[in-house]
């Protein structure tokens, strides 16, 4: 981390993102919403390539539930497919159901997609595609969030944000559900020697296990496990919530400069 290679990559990440919100912020409000949807089947794809090559190639025909498809920055591939059926209409007409997903998509998926992309230890792995798989991944989460903040398109209120957290918290208990299900299954293929990994981590919610990320696995020796997850959960609320008073502002000043 934090060499060449890795702050060369972000740069480009960020760049290309970048100039990719610009040009969706030149679409009509539909044009932009299958821009998202686009977005989402490309990263549906990048995500079947992930799989078969760690199924077949790395895992040698056994599945690692490690990589489950349902962290923090793999959710908004289902959000952004399903955008289309909650804004319909040429003028994109919204349902009640697709504020929260807009406000999630700007601000928990920008928080995510710039942590990894910060510190992208886990994958900056031996297998190169693999490792450009993980930065083409959150530059295209980064261009799904700018898009979105630059048009406009997300409730930056106290009351949007408040829902798109309660969707952040489903999440996080769906995520929970997983790590528990899948613990006997995982805890057989390691023993097996099958698969590198002895746990699925989805949100990094395990409530087994210590965690991977740093500082919450310390707090969790001396606390407990079950406190650590919840402070855990808390932070990325509470960072997600100064970014979004961040975009509240931004956003709203150029309105406020022309009044």
């Amino acid at each position: 981390m934090f060499g060449t290679f890795h702050i060369a990559a972000v740069l480009i990440a960020v760049i290309i993102a970048a100039a990719g919100a610009f040009y969706a912020k030149r679409l009509s409000v539909s044009g932009r919403i299958r821009f998202l949807a686009v977005c989402g089947w490309v990263l549906v794809i990048m995500e079947v390539y992930k799989q078969l090559f760690l199924y077949c190639v790395v895992n040698g025909g056994t599945y690692d539930w490690w990589y489950f498809p349902f962290q923090l920055c793999s959710v908004p591939v289902y959000l952004c497919i399903l955008l289309p059926f909650l804004c319909r209409g040429a003028d994109g007409v919204r349902s009640s159901a697709a504020g929260p997903v807009f406000t999630f998509l700007a601000v928990y998926t920008f928080t995510g997609a710039a942590a990894a992309l910060i510190i992208p230890e886990d994958y900056l792995r031996s297998y190169v595609t693999l490792t450009l798989h993980g930065f083409i991944w959150h530059g295209i989460l980064l261009m799904i969030s700018l898009t979105i903040l630059l048009s406009r398109m997300a409730d930056l209120s106290r009351r949007g944000f408040a829902r798109a957290t309660v969707l952040f918290l489903v999440m996080c208990a769906a995520a929970v559900c997983i790590n528990i299900a899948v613990e006997p299954l995982m805890a057989a293929s390691y023993a097996e020697g099958l698969i590198p990994h002895s746990y699925a981590a989805m949100f990094y919610l395990n409530p087994y296990h210590l965690s991977p990320q740093p500082l919450v696995d310390i707090i969790q020796k001396s606390a407990g496990i079950p406190l650590g997850l919840a402070l855990y959960v808390i932070s990325i609320i509470a960072v997600s919530g100064l970014l979004c008073l961040l975009f509240r502002r931004l956003v709203s000043a150029p309105a406020a400069s022309r009044s």
